[in-house]
């Protein structure tokens, strides 16, 4: 398969299902009912069983309870599609275990099954191992599926299911971090329902698809996506399409975010609402709420949120998931941002293991230059970047903490070459906000030659700690009454050099380079420091 995930076709086709096509597939199925014609009716349903579910689901709900039940358990493919039909109007997650038995002891019972069969039964344990919180299993599951899909000699039916099972192969990579596989597997996914009837499916793949890359830091291309993913939006939490709109409208919470607007955010949260939490993408909305707090809202209360969530949801969101590590992460930017140092290196312990997730690694780094331990950071960082490689940690957001640790070990040289790369790539990516974790000095140096677009006001990282000398206390209470060089010379008893020093010294120790920023800072200073 080749990973063209960041490049959307250009193939102009349409993204629903066109009406007279459609409405020429009920008719037919309305009269191969009428007439009892059972086979012919099988015969739609294996053609068009998920595009009906998506576009047309109450011609299924009413036709199901006509057709005789003996002749559905003769014929195992249509048990699956009937009971597809129930749970998805139940909001179940997964099938009754008797269908899904039967189901495999018919294919497996087949000398030479049909590759759709054999798909299906690999995304029936795909499916099963995501709820149950088997994230591995479900990884491997879905290599299973890729190879199967990669084997077929025959595709018949492929149009109609090969969506629906990318999907869950696209989820399985989520869940374990692997976001370039799963942007892969969802633009595959989207190519197969785009250029087929096409699915009406395609749109909401595109909106997975854009999640991922969103998910990743890439919200240029997150956006690419997000103009293919445009919906209706759907109400009727009985239909397929009410579940896969969420990724869509995630993504478009995530780049709101990303670009600092702030009421889109929040209007599409709202729109959200609490309905994704009984789905497979509960977590994201988790995230992005947090996020959204963190710049703008209540962030305590977001806390206890993301706090409740872990509690209870562990076998859902175990620390080498994406769910667990991304939402770990975020409590420890809570902490950081409300002054909880303890307890925002804490969420991240081990230290070990937070180096093995770019997220987490960002925010236990983060912490420690916070808490005025630059040099361990600065260590903690590289080991970090050893070992995930050079893809997965020169984010944006990991290349503003480099910046950061380097402005504040006075690395001048190698600090001037990290703002370069940083404004690139906060440029490139579009991830505006990652510019929320520089430290003032190293954001006034960001914004030196531009400005961000949107509230880029709101940033949430408190200067690191430091330790003053009882002169650069002195110093500090001068600048709050306000005194001018030549007035904190005079009060100091120092030539007007001598103060400037003092000031530069005091500002490179705080990590800024403004007066007003300065001030900003003090008024973080703990362990038993003079406010300002």
């Amino acid at each position: 398969m080749t990973d063209d995930s960041r490049e959307p076709a250009s193939a102009d086709v349409a993204d629903a299902w066109p009406r007279e096509e459609r409405q020429a597939v009920v008719a037919q199925i309305r009269a191969a009912i009428d007439a009892e014609r059972w086979d012919d009716f099988g015969a739609i349903i294996d053609d068009y069983f998920f595009a009906l579910t998506a576009a047309e689901p109450h011609v299924l709900i009413e036709a199901w309870p006509r057709v005789p039940r003996e002749w559905v358990a003769e014929h195992p493919r249509q048990l699956v599609a009937s009971a597809w039909t129930h749970a998805i109007w139940r909001s179940a997650d997964r099938l009754e275990e008797r269908v899904e038995r039967t189901f495999t002891r018919w294919v497996l019972g087949q000398e030479e099954p049909a590759a759709r069969d054999t798909i299906t039964l690999h995304a029936m344990e795909i499916r099963h191992h995501l709820v149950s919180g088997r994230f591995v299993r479900a990884n491997d599951a879905a290599d299973d599926a890729q190879r199967a899909i990669s084997a077929a000699t025959e595709e018949r039916g492929f149009d109609d299911i090969l969506g629906m099972v990318l999907l869950h192969v696209g989820l399985a990579r989520l869940v374990v971090a692997d976001l370039g596989r799963a942007a892969e597997a969802f633009s595959e996914a989207w190519r197969w329902s785009a250029t087929g009837l096409p699915h009406p499916v395609a749109p909401y793949l595109a909106g997975y698809c854009a999640l991922a890359h969103a998910l990743a830091g890439d919200n240029a291309h997150a956006q690419e996506w997000v103009d293919r993913s445009v919906v209706p939006v759907e109400t009727d939490p009985h239909v397929m399409t009410h579940r896969l709109q969420y990724a869509g409208l995630l993504a478009r919470a995530l780049l709101a975010i990303g670009h600092f607007d702030h009421e889109s955010a929040a209007e599409i949260l709202t729109r959200v609402g609490r309905g994704v939490e009984s789905g497979d993408l509960w977590w994201v909305e988790s995230h992005a709420r947090a996020r959204h707090a963190l710049l703008w809202g209540d962030r305590r209360a977001a806390l206890r949120d993301l706090e409740h969530a872990l509690n209870s949801f562990p076998s859902l969101t175990p620390p080498a998931s994406l769910a667990g590590a991304l939402l770990r992460a975020d409590i420890s930017d809570l902490h950081q941002s409300l002054g909880n140092l303890e307890a925002a290196v804490h969420i991240v312990e081990p230290l070990s293991r937070a180096q093995g997730d770019p997220r987490l690694a960002v925010s236990a780094a983060r912490a420690l230059m916070i808490q005025g331990r630059t040099h361990e950071a600065t260590e903690f960082l590289e080991q970090a970047h050893a070992r995930l490689g050079r893809d997965a940690s020169e984010s944006a957001r990991w290349l503003v903490l480099r910046a950061n640790l380097a402005h504040l070990s006075r690395a001048s040289q190698a600090a001037r070459d990290l703002l370069a790369r940083v404004r690139r790539s906060i440029d490139n990516t579009q991830t505006y906000d990652a510019a929320q974790d520089a430290i003032p000095g190293v954001y006034q140096a960001i914004v030196a030659d531009a400005p961000l677009p949107g509230d880029a006001t709101a940033r949430f990282v408190p200067p690191p700690m430091v330790s003053l000398t009882p002169r650069e206390e002195q110093v500090l209470g001068l600048l709050a009454a306000h005194a001018s060089v030549q007035e904190i010379a005079e009060a100091l008893f120092v030539s007007r050099n001598t103060a400037k020093t003092h000031l530069r010294v005091l500002y490179r120790k705080l990590g800024v380079s403004t007066r007003a920023a300065a001030l900003d800072a003090s008024a973080h200073l703990r362990r038993g420091h003079r406010s300002g």
